[in-house]
């Protein structure tokens, strides 16, 4: 089941005509990463240091800097903030766990796995613990789900969801609860969603989603709804969107996006709003980018992006603007630029270290942003790097 699901995504790339599309997928790996803001401190005597490149300045009163900052051990595509968790490298399938210290720019090793897995998904709860769901691994496609307790630096194994799934996206609710939808096993496109309720530990099935769907984006609105959009099944490319309702446990259709997309990123903008950007039809990379109005249930295109990209990050800033980074298009980028939401307009910024795709961001909670490992000319990446931009005067 291991070398289906390779395949899948192998002829995905091939179907996209562009011979770099096929890099990521030579060292195929994939894991999901959460920001884990409540892990306690740690300590390490290790250190390699920090070095910065002053970046263009489109305000004469900020400037835009990246450092390069101390590498994951792993080298398997690392977490972003604060934690990483298996995933998939030459040797196989990993069950190990490290953490990323921000006060001392460090990873360390910590409790690991009972299953290894990669293509799951990680959620930080309300009561601080972190929830890792489904994926696969030698055995196969997985339903079972494990807890880690950052004050133990243990995981223990949950309640297993009702369907095994990998690819599908985890969300936590404002009631605790979590959401889990979509995802894949075997060659079956999923609809079926999920919730997981911490305080008895158990999955109960809710109502499925209009669509089948992987690769989609979900975000959690600022009225407590769900949105799920874009994504495919089969050979369906999809521009769809639904919203869920947990007060009700009901999906329904909203507003369907101007372009299909996938591996696109979705923003919750301080106005409400969701901003995504770019993504691929597997045709074609794209730069344009979307806003959604939870208010009206519409779609509206707003300013493109100066860069084509799709497999990027997107992170909203402190300010309220939104930093996208790196992605694929024909190769990897290093090219970075940020969103106005004022203007709807993009500007490009000084450019990343190091060109990736398929890597992850997180905003600390200094307002720096963490970018971590992805894939560069087929090799995976455990390098990081720093985003800050602060006033000149």
């Amino acid at each position: 089941m291991v070398t289906t699901s390779f395949y899948r995504k192998l002829n995905e790339a091939l179907r996209a005509e562009n011979p770099q599309a096929l890099e990521p997928w030579l060292a195929y790996l994939k894991l999901f990463i959460t920001a884990l803001q409540k892990l306690p401190s740690r300590s390490t005597t290790v250190w390699r240091g920090v070095w910065g490149i002053i970046g263009s300045e489109f305000d004469t009163n900020i400037v835009h800097t990246w450092w390069s900052v101390n590498s994951c051990s792993s080298q398997i595509n690392p977490a972003a903030c604060f934690s990483v968790t298996g995933g998939l490298n030459n040797q196989g399938f990993l069950n190990s766990t490290e953490l990323y210290d921000p006060s001392t720019e460090t990873w360390t090793i910590t409790g690991n796995m009972n299953n290894a897995r990669a293509d799951h998904t990680a959620s930080v709860l309300t009561n601080g613990k972190v929830l890792v769901t489904g994926g696969l691994n030698n055995q196969g496609f997985l339903n079972s789900t494990e807890l880690y307790d950052p004050s133990t630096e243990i995981w223990t194994m949950a309640g297993s969801m009702n369907n095994a799934r990998t690819e599908h996206t985890a969300s936590v609710l404002a009631n605790g609860k979590v959401l889990v939808t979509g995802g894949l096993i075997n060659q079956d496109f999923l609809n079926s969603t999920e919730l997981y309720d911490p305080s008895t530990d158990t999955w109960t099935i809710t109502s499925s989603m209009n669509d089948a769907r992987v690769e989609h984006i979900v975000s959690v609105l600022t009225n407590g709804k769900v949105l799920v959009a874009g994504g495919y099944y089969s050979f369906n490319r999809l521009h769809s969107a639904e919203l869920y309702d947990p007060s009700m446990e009901t999906w329904t259709t909203t507003g369907s996006m101007n372009y299909t997309r996938i591996q696109f990123t979705a923003s919750v903008l301080t106005n409400g709003k969701v901003l995504v950007t770019g993504g691929s039809n597997y045709n074609f990379n794209r730069n344009s980018a979307e806003l959604y109005d939870p208010s009206t249930g519409t779609w509206t295109i707003t300013g493109s992006m100066n860069q084509a990209r799709w497999k990027h990050t997107s992170s909203v800033l402190k300010n309220g603007n939104v930093l996208v980074t790196g992605g694929l298009d024909h190769y990897p980028l290093d090219v970075a630029e940020l969103y106005d939401p004022s203007t709807e307009t993009w500007t490009i910024i000084d450019r990343m270290n190091t060109p990736r795709g398929d890597h992850t961001a997180s905003v600390l909670t200094n307002g720096k942003v963490l970018v971590t490992g992805g894939v560069y000319d087929g090799e995976p990446l455990n390098g990081t790097e720093i985003y800050k931009s602060f006033q000149t005067n």
